[in-house]
């Protein structure tokens, strides 16, 4: 259970995808019980589905930290990988919001197209950020190999194994 829910120590490579399958069926879990529950009127659903989604960023912000950890880096980046899209997310909102006149949307005119033009473009380069972090993360987290021997996080996961 330290695996999943604990934020001390390392793990490897193998734990953290292990941890990735583990939040993917809680989701799959979440859905089904979602749409069984569809048709009730008592908001059953919606509890399930909000405990298990703090079970799933629980589960996803301890198997980073440990694995930052392997990495001999602090779990504090997990601010960079998590945060990160909600600034980008923010930054298109609030250009959005200073570029497209809402008022004549809500009246029914469609926005011209420059003010689209520079949406998209915008939209775009926010977009390439975005995929460079995911990148970036994917590499960190499943593929590299982390610090052999003992660091300031704990022993080796892989010690005597390989």
């Amino acid at each position: 259970m330290h695996t999943l829910f604990g934020f001390s120590g390392r793990i490897n490579r193998a734990k953290w995808w292990l941890a990735v399958l583990v939040i993917l069926i809680v989701s799959v879990v979440g859905a089904v019980i979602q749409q069984v529950t569809s048709n009730a009127t008592s908001g059953i659903g919606a509890i399930v589905a909000l405990v298990l989604s703090i079970v799933q960023i629980w589960i996803s912000l301890a198997a980073g930290a440990k694995r930052l950890h392997d990495l001999n880096r602090t779990g504090a980046w997990l601010v960079l990988f998590v945060g990160a899209p909600f600034v980008l997310l923010g930054i298109f909102i609030a250009y959005a919001a200073a570029t497209l006149d809402f008022n004549a949307i809500l009246a029914g005119q469609t926005p011209s197209e420059p003010e689209l033009m520079k949406i998209g473009g915008v939209t775009a380069i926010l977009g390439l950020i975005w995929l460079a972090l995911a990148i970036w993360s994917l590499i960190w987290f499943g593929c590299l190999r982390g610090t052999v021997g003992p660091n300031q996080y704990g022993q080796d996961p892989l010690e005597g194994k390989l």
